[in-house]
């Protein structure tokens, strides 16, 4: 730390509401769990987490909920997984296998592309680039900030061996549509589903549609297991790889039919994931009543902007965001995210840079593409304080404070 950064560090106010606290399951309902754990000696690959990965799939509704180390271990694994079940996608087991078996034979070997928004978070362009394969940056829609599927087709070539979709901040992408450019271009659709657990289309959990939906279940999300993922899919044939994967890709009989890792979500993690897994649909209301609070306190502030959601769909709200427009609100983004910061107040700009900035990415975006929609939205959103200390109360007195720094409002 530089002298000027330690100065700063000792001037700055106390963070009176953090920007993210975890919802968790009390300690007392843990504790025979994690007794039974140290009784045992079971401390990896035991039944607490093959009960939670049930627990997983029934809530999903899929045939398969596979728990591994984090999101983007699961989304590497799958991703490196597409070559194997094009290769074996005749002998699949179930309907629901990885790609349409009339356009499976003419797959050309050289697919190493695949399509994501570049306004998503950093690690599912990593895990393409750790499969091996090339991420292809699209715009994403102006109003409800995930892959807009006029890109997503646009960008389709014979190079292409999948999609990557998001739901962004918990909103669900158009699976329906998305589904359908897939079905025609015979590539299989994956999506980022990090904030999908409490997003809901039609009344149902996402996480069923597509070739797989991959979870997170870090701190800042509904379902919390400390570290981990869960890999959601009805394709038995990629379930037998991605559960063949996370183990080194040992096949059971120390042999190895593909190269592995350690993706391994260890049994506290999974009992600490299925006792929050119990608690989505409360925390996803409690998350819900904040939001509803944030939106009627800042309704009508000149400047501000808020994440659209679809008719029919409902977010899991892992993040409540504002869009800032510095002409109209009289303040730019980043000033507003200052002054919030001098009340104690902790916010983050998401995603900012976007994905296509980033020097680890920047030269997969062909030269002279620009992505305005995308960079507009990383330029001006900030997300507000959300978790399990964010009351609605909590939530009024942020709005107010952003009411009463608005230099429109104040006539400054």
């Amino acid at each position: 730390m530089t002298g000027s950064q330690a100065s700063i560090a000792r001037t700055a106010p106390p963070i009176r509401i953090p920007l993210v606290r975890p919802d968790l399951p009390s300690a007392e309902s843990l504790r025979p769990a994690i007794s039974r754990i140290f009784e045992t000696g079971m401390v990896t690959k035991g039944a607490c987490l093959r009960e939670f990965e049930e627990a997983a799939a029934t809530v999903i509704g899929c045939r398969h909920a596979i728990a591994v180390s984090s999101c983007t271990v699961g989304l590497t694994l799958v991703l490196r997984s597409l070559a194997r079940l094009r290769r074996d996608v005749a002998s699949c087991r179930t309907a629901a296998c990885a790609l349409p078996r009339h356009v499976s034979d003419g797959l050309n070997p050289q697919c190493t592309e695949v399509i994501v928004p570049s306004f998503i978070f950093l690690a599912a362009p990593a895990a393409i680039a750790w499969a091996g394969l090339k991420p292809v940056f699209v715009e994403v829609s102006a109003s409800n900030y995930t892959a807009s599927v006029a890109a997503v087709e646009a960008a389709i070539t014979e190079r292409t061996a999948a999609i990557m979709a998001c739901h962004t901040f918990g909103c669900p992408c158009d699976l329906d549509a998305l589904q359908h450019v897939a079905d025609r271009a015979g590539v299989p659709l994956v999506v980022d589903a990090a904030h999908g657990l409490g997003s809901r289309r039609g009344g149902r959990q996402v996480g069923a549609e597509g070739l797989a939906q991959v979870f997170s279940l870090s701190p800042t999300k509904l379902v919390v297991a400390g570290e981990g993922g869960l890999v959601a899919t009805s394709c038995d044939c990629l379930a037998d790889l991605i559960r063949m994967g996370r183990e080194y890709g040992n096949d059971g009989r120390y042999g190895c039919s593909l190269p592995g890792t350690n993706g391994r979500m260890p049994e506290l993690s999974a009992i600490l994931g299925r006792a929050s897994l119990s608690r989505l649909d409360q925390v996803a209301a409690r998350r819900s009543a904040a939001a509803e609070a944030y939106l009627t306190t800042l309704a009508g502030i000149p400047g501000l902007g808020f994440q659209q959601i679809p008719a029919g769909a409902t977010t899991s709200w892992k993040d409540f965001t504002i869009g800032v427009d510095a002409a109209a609100f009289g303040m730019s983004r980043d000033g507003l995210q200052r002054e919030l910061a001098s009340s104690g107040i902790e916010t983050r700009a998401y995603y900012s840079p976007p994905c296509h900035r980033m020097e680890a990415f920047r030269d997969f975006l062909p030269s002279g593409t620009q992505l305005p929609v995308t960079d507009r939205l990383a330029d001006t959103l900030l997300a507000l304080p959300m978790g399990v200390h964010v009351t609605p109360a909590v939530a009024h007195e942020i709005g107010d404070r952003i009411r009463a720094l608005c230099p429109m409002i104040r006539g400054v």
